[in-house]
């Protein structure tokens, strides 16, 4: 499935406006199961009004240009029902840390919205009100992201720490993936929750994505109100990426696409995803390796089994390139040689295979050649060319990662706790 690039990349609220002009017309002749009058949902001591509902409704209808026949509208209802929940616990959870969120902040944050959207804040006011939507919708959101997001960094951010060990794992995965492609991914997250009849009920839901991205619908604006990922905020985005930074099912999804499709669902444990490929570009950057040779010569056919677990038990004895030359003199028979500094582009996909998953100064698992096995030592790896994270880059990603799925993780817990009737 391919569709137009600006439905994947251009800002979010650049979309709003021409399809609330278009909806105009429209939205008065959608009917909804409740009135405006009266609680829709009571979340521990909050009430959720059938105004509030029903404003988010009208809202997300506007911006993402859904279709108005009743099964999408009982869809955006519960997804809009669910979003109104989550922000009374975020905010009951501010509450308890006495954190407040002022009118400043938050026209602070949305005309930074409208400004960097290069929208009239003046008209977007008209356009809402024009069908029947308060400014005031927009303005709970952001009040209930700004308090969320502070609650979250002043929880797990100074809890959270990325050691050596993982800014290295990482920088070794993305040294050995350097010259394979980059991708900018968005994606929205359908979460199997009881509520919308778990695996089925998210597969559906991530089913009608699609769908409403097929009629014209804006990827991002679709990710910020229906997505279960912490990129909703962003409209999905996830950024660069290079192959192997995301979970295996994704990535196999990214390998097939072209840019600008929208992916099948995909489904994980917990949930579903829709993945959009925005864009893809070729590397600019290369893996250098700096390797040596270790090698069982002359191994007859019927001895290769036998030669290649010799070979395996060697790994303990063979630990690093500074001694190999003198380890490997004591052991009969085996012989080693330096390929001194080989790019990965020189490389075939069986010896890149072995020396991408092998840690510096390591031994690959045996290579079965004609003449008998052999493994490499990996003696130094390095990254050549442009698009070189740094180490703070790394670090901040990572730090990142482990603050979405803390959030993610606490406003579960939350929801769990929390006592919600819904009328």
């Amino acid at each position: 499935m391919t569709y137009s690039k600006r439905f994947l990349i251009q800002p979010i609220l650049r979309f709003a406006l021409p399809v609330l002009a278009m909806m105009s017309t429209a939205i008065p002749h959608i009917s909804f199961a409740q009135t405006t009058h009266g609680i829709a949902a009571v979340v521990n001591d909050d009430i959720v009004t059938n105004r509030d509902l029903t404003q988010r409704v009208l809202f997300m209808v506007a911006t993402t240009g859904a279709e108005r026949d009743e099964k999408t509208i009982a869809r955006i209802q519960r997804q809009a029902l669910r979003n109104l929940v989550d922000e009374h616990i975020q905010l009951q959870e501010s509450d308890k840390f006495e954190q407040t969120v002022s009118d400043e902040e938050i026209n602070r944050s949305v005309s930074t919205l409208f400004s960097r959207n290069g929208l009239d804040p003046n008209e977007v006011v008209e356009q809402l009100a024009s069908v029947g939507v308060s400014i005031e919708t927009l303005r709970d959101q952001t009040r209930a992201e700004i308090a969320w997001q502070r609650i979250v960094n002043g929880l797990y951010g100074s809890r959270i720490r990325i050691s050596d060990a993982q800014i290295d794992e990482t920088l070794n995965r993305l040294t050995a993936n350097a010259s394979k492609p980059n991708y900018r991914v968005a994606e929205i997250y359908i979460e199997a929750t009881p509520d919308i009849g778990g695996m089925d009920g998210a597969m559906e839901g991530a089913r009608a994505m699609i769908e409403q991205v097929e009629q014209g619908a804006p990827f991002p604006l679709l990710a910020q109100q229906f997505s279960s990922s912490p990129t909703a905020a962003k409209g999905g985005d996830v950024g660069w990426v290079r192959e192997g930074e995301l979970r295996e099912e994704i990535d196999a999804a990214i390998l097939q696409m072209e840019p600008g499709s929208l992916s099948a669902p995909i489904q994980v444990p917990g949930g579903v995803y829709v993945i959009a490929l925005v864009d893809k570009k070729i590397s600019e950057s290369e893996t250098v390796y700096k390797l040596k040779q270790v090698n069982l010569p002359n191994i007859a056919p019927e001895g290769m089994e036998e030669a290649k677990a010799r070979m395996i038990s060697f790994k303990d004895m063979l630990k690093s390139c500074e001694t190999l030359k003198a380890d490997v003199k004591k052991i009969e028979g085996l012989a080693t040689a330096d390929m001194g500094e080989v790019k990965s582009t020189d490389m075939t996909d069986e010896i890149l295979n072995a020396i991408g998953e092998t840690e510096v100064g390591a031994l690959t698992d045996p290579i079965v050649t004609p003449r008998g096995p052999v493994a490499i030592m990996v003696c130094d790896r390095r990254i050549s060319g442009s698009e070189i994270p740094t180490r703070d880059a790394i670090e901040n990603r990572l730090m990142d990662q482990q603050l979405a799925q803390a959030s993610k993780r606490h406003l579960r817990d939350l929801r769990r706790k929390a006592t919600i009737v819904v009328r």
